[in-house]
């Protein structure tokens, strides 16, 4: 009998993963990326000789599903925590913030004011009711609970580093789904938050997925785009068009964003055209990470939320200070993140130019700062990184996996909601996925999970 033949497209976790669970029943599998590399924003680069991610990851220890997947990889033993540290840079001051007794020594608001915020996010992680805040902007909810200067202090300029020009269209559901991660990873013995880096890097999780679909014999592809998608009733096969040609297949997965899938199936709009309206209308925002190898340690935090108006980047980490310096031969290793639309001059920039500038904000804030003691660093720029969650997402916006093209399944991270996109549900729905297709060819289930549908 002939193989049926499944096309994965994008060859981040959730297309690796769902190749991963395909590699041994007895389907042929094709992994078609536009990338020169897989992993997604976890794909590795070499940074002065070492390994590590174009974009920060770190693991919670709630990550139910890919420590699952860890420990059926045996990278158990690779993957260790560690204890993280937070701070606020406001008012050209760091200020520490692990803990309610740093919020109430943070200055900049009045001690009211500082007990209000304390309370509110206390409520918010014990509250486990996550549809009462969908109709509601986080903006909006944090300024009537938490206050006007708290809100103006601490969380208005997260989500405007964060959502940049949406900063005040994103629910609050989104918001409490990220609370909820961070609270329930803290661990007592450490101390608070505990959070998980493998040794090598998120490459190790990536080759651990990577070199077994490879060995069964999967065809990947990278560099390559993919131009159209149509099914084929005549034959009941899905027609996938590249610059190398068309070829046939009996399943595709689309794990790209949304408007991509819409232009990728655009001759099969006619069939369902709300279908298509909800794929146009998510709102994506690009990502630009700046990666940078010094000799010096200039912060004791890993983490640094950049509270300042106008900042130009949301995000500054030493990985060092979470993971230490002995596995990169003693050099620290910092990240600058920004979110930005797809039209900021951030993504058309020079990135020499960029860099410079942004180590121009590092020495502001550090004054110690030696750009001099740099001996490596990197740009990326990362077209669809965030989607925007508003208020309507789950009614207006959330799709099903099953598109109006005839098989073909949509699965990216703007179908998790209210949860953010993260390698945890990109595992999820990895496998998950593999389990469906292989039910619709009427194959034995990979792994035994349910379908879900995108409401889950």
């Amino acid at each position: 009998m002939t193989q049926k033949r499944i096309a994965i497209v994008g060859g981040g976790i959730t297309g690796l993963t769902t190749a991963y669970k395909l590699r041994d029943q007895g389907v042929d599998v094709t992994i078609i990326e536009g990338g020169d590399r897989l992993g997604g924003l976890a794909a590795g680069f070499d940074l002065a000789n070492h390994r590590v991610e174009q974009a920060y990851h770190f693991l919670y220890k709630t990550d139910e599903y890919i420590l699952k997947l860890v420990d059926e990889l045996g990278l158990g033993d690779q993957l260790q925590y560690y204890k993280s540290s937070v701070s606020t840079y406001y008012d050209d001051k760091l200020w520490p913030m692990e803990g309610p007794v740093d919020l109430i020594k943070f200055k900049p608001i009045g001690f009211f004011d500082r007990i209000r915020a304390g309370v509110t996010v206390l409520w918010l992680q014990r509250e486990k009711n996550w549809k009462k805040f969908e109709n509601i902007t986080a903006l909006e909810w944090l300024r009537k609970y938490a206050g006007r200067r708290v809100c103006d202090v601490i969380w208005e300029p997260l989500l405007r580093g964060k959502f940049d020009k949406y900063y005040d269209r994103v629910t609050m559901s989104w918001l409490w789904g990220r609370i909820l991660q961070r609270v329930d990873s803290r661990d007592p013995q450490l101390g608070g938050e505990a959070l998980g880096y493998f040794d090598g890097g998120f490459n190790t999780l990536v080759k651990a997925l990577e070199d077994p679909v490879r060995e069964s014999g999967a065809d990947i592809r990278l560099n390559t785009m993919v131009q159209k998608i149509a099914h084929d009733d005549a034959t009941d096969e899905v027609l996938l068009t590249t610059e190398n040609g068309t070829e046939r297949f009996d399943k595709v997965l689309l794990t790209v964003p949304s408007h991509i899938a819409a232009k990728m199936m655009e001759s099969h709009k006619a069939e369902d055209s709300t279908y298509f309206d909800k794929l146009e209308s998510i709102d994506y925002l690009d990502a630009v990470v700046h990666v940078f190898a010094s000799k010096q340690k200039f912060t004791k935090y890993y983490w640094h939320n950049v509270n300042v108006p106008n900042a130009p980047f949301v995000v500054f980490l030493s990985l060092t200070n979470l993971v230490g310096q002995e596995r990169f031969d003693g050099l620290n290793i910092y990240y600058i993140g920004a979110y930005v639309p797809a039209e900021h001059k951030y993504m058309t920039q020079d990135n020499r130019e960029l860099m410079d500038g942004w180590y121009g904000q590092i020495k502001d804030m550090f004054p110690d700062f030696d750009q001099s003691q740099i001996v490596d660093d990197n740009i990326f720029k990362m077209k669809n990184a965030q989607h925007i969650v508003d208020i309507g997402f789950a009614d207006n916006k959330l799709l099903d996996h099953q598109t109006p093209c005839k098989g073909v399944l949509l699965c990216n991270f703007a179908q998790i909601y209210p949860m953010d996109r993260g390698t945890n549900y990109a595992v999820r729905d990895g496998v998950r996925m593999a389990d469906r297709l292989l039910q619709e060819l009427g194959n034995q289930t990979a792994s035994g999970n349910q379908q879900i549908d995108a409401a889950e």
